[in-house]
């Protein structure tokens, strides 16, 4: 292969990667409806967003999981330096999002999450040839054990700046750190195989992510109604889950008038299951970049 042609196949290799997960956060917004949460036909529990606020966070976030695939694939460091280098990135990144949705908080666990995926993925490329959902876990792990273990001690310890912090000093729970530090069991355990289970049982499309969404609600210590609403609104919203998946869920024929009926009562509690929908973008973009979802499935 000639030096051109390898310059333009890298550049394919990192557009691709950033496609994707600017597909994956727009397929998780248009899910619906979403108890709770942002999708095109409410603003859920939130008076500060819509769809339109995330299509333009997503936008603007598009070049950057560019941009942290493309350092995954080019910079010669070990993997514990790559996670350094994209995190950097991942600042600017924000910025970025706060500059587009007029300094809401759209997809900040999102840049956290997708960019260290985008990088891992681009960096099984470069060393495998391709990238497969073990390979990527693999990566993941060697980008972010050693960090994240460190900074999880070290955050206990100190004043919190954020939600997830908040939680780890109030209720010892370790957020979206400790699923990366766990190599995201949330997503291989629950909700892959959810996704798998209805792909292969020919659901429609919203309906599987739909079933995704609510098997991550009903077993996932949701960072986000953790932090805004305690302990005992977050058990009550996984046993409302549990009872939903338990009567059919998203495949039965009255799923659509519960979801909307647990969608106004989301709304007036003030309920949002910010980090459960995180996880479902994360599960999508991992199956849509390891070629898991067949042609002719997808919103975008």
């Amino acid at each position: 292969m000639g030096k051109n042609q390898a310059v333009e196949k890298a550049e394919y290799i990192v557009e691709a990667i950033g496609k994707t997960a600017y597909q994956a956060l727009l397929e998780e917004v248009y899910t619906v409806p979403k108890p709770g949460l942002v999708d095109p036909y409410s603003c859920g529990a939130h008076t500060d967003m819509d769809v339109e606020t995330f299509e333009k966070s997503a936008k603007a976030l598009y070049p950057w999981f560019v941009r942290m695939a493309y350092q995954g694939y080019h910079l010669p460091c070990t993997p514990e330096e790559l996670f350094r280098e994209i995190r950097k990135s991942g600042i600017l990144a924000e910025d970025a999002m706060y500059r587009a949705t007029d300094h809401v908080n759209t997809h900040k666990g999102m840049i956290f999450t997708l960019g260290i995926f985008s990088a891992a993925a681009a960096r099984c490329i470069r060393e495998d040839g391709k990238v497969t959902l073990q390979s990527i876990l693999r990566m993941e792990q060697r980008m972010t054990a050693k960090t994240l273990k460190a900074e999880i001690e070290l955050l206990g310890n100190e004043p919190a700046k954020s939600n997830g912090e908040k939680n780890l000093r109030k209720y010892g729970t370790t957020g979206i750190r400790g699923e990366a530090l766990a190599g995201y069991p949330s997503v291989f355990h629950i909700a892959l195989p959810v996704l798998e289970d209805g792909l292969s049982r020919k659901m429609e499309w919203n309906r599987i992510k739909l079933q995704i969404l609510f098997a991550l609600m009903s077993r996932v210590q949701d960072s986000n109604i953790l932090a805004r609403k305690g302990p005992s609104v977050l058990y009550e919203v996984q046993m409302e889950a549990m009872q939903f998946l338990e009567e059919g869920g998203a495949y039965s024929e009255d799923a659509f008038t519960k979801l909307i009926r647990l969608d106004e009562d989301y709304v007036k509690r003030g309920i949002s299951a910010g980090g459960c929908a995180d996880l479902l973008a994360t599960s999508l973009f991992l199956a849509m970049l390891c070629n898991k979802i067949p042609n002719g499935y997808g919103t975008v």
